[in-house]
């Protein structure tokens, strides 16, 4: 086993082969507080995770060690006039600009504390030709202030359904 993960990016011929890994870490994460998510919210990720793959600009970077997936964090490319579903609104700041919808960033516990979500986040971000990075954040969960040192800023509130509200952030690319 390896001390420090291997961070890369995932190409789409790799996808099928890494979607199990995915299932396995989300399940493990989100069972956690404040999510407490149950069997029916992880049947829904893997639905979402189908459609949100196939979207343009879709980019996911992982963490592995020479046993296991450690961490992950994907997202794709939202269009000058597309925001977020469900949310109060969406803010002047982002009108008419490129973005990049950060979608999940989910490290194991074992792994926490030691740089790999910084890494994950720093790969899935570097070089995107959009203006912003977006994220939705549960605002009790700790990577919401994690978000903050990083440099993400709140701009507005999302209502999914079937979750908490969550916070809308933005940073700067």
């Amino acid at each position: 086993m390896t001390s420090q993960p291997h961070i890369h990016r995932l190409d789409a011929i790799a996808l099928p082969r890494y979607r199990p890994h995915f299932i396995d870490l989300y399940r493990e994460v989100y069972a956690e507080p404040p999510y407490l998510e149950t069997d029916e919210h992880v049947a829904a990720y893997v639905q979402r995770f189908a459609e949100e793959s196939s979207q343009p600009g879709f980019t996911l970077v992982i963490a592995e060690t020479d046993t296991e997936v450690v961490g992950y964090a994907y997202g794709h490319a939202f269009s000058a006039d597309e925001w977020w579903p469900e949310t109060d609104h969406e803010p002047i700041e982002t009108k008419g600009r490129t973005k990049f919808a950060v979608i999940e960033l989910a490290v194991r516990k074992p792994h926490r504390g030691q740089g790999i979500g910084t890494q994950l986040m720093t790969t899935l971000l570097d070089d995107r030709p959009e203006h912003l990075a977006t994220l939705c954040s549960n605002p009790a969960a700790p990577a919401r202030h994690i978000y903050q040192h990083w440099g993400w800023q709140p701009v507005a509130t999302a209502y999914p359904p079937g979750v908490p509200p969550m916070d809308v952030l933005v940073l700067q690319l």
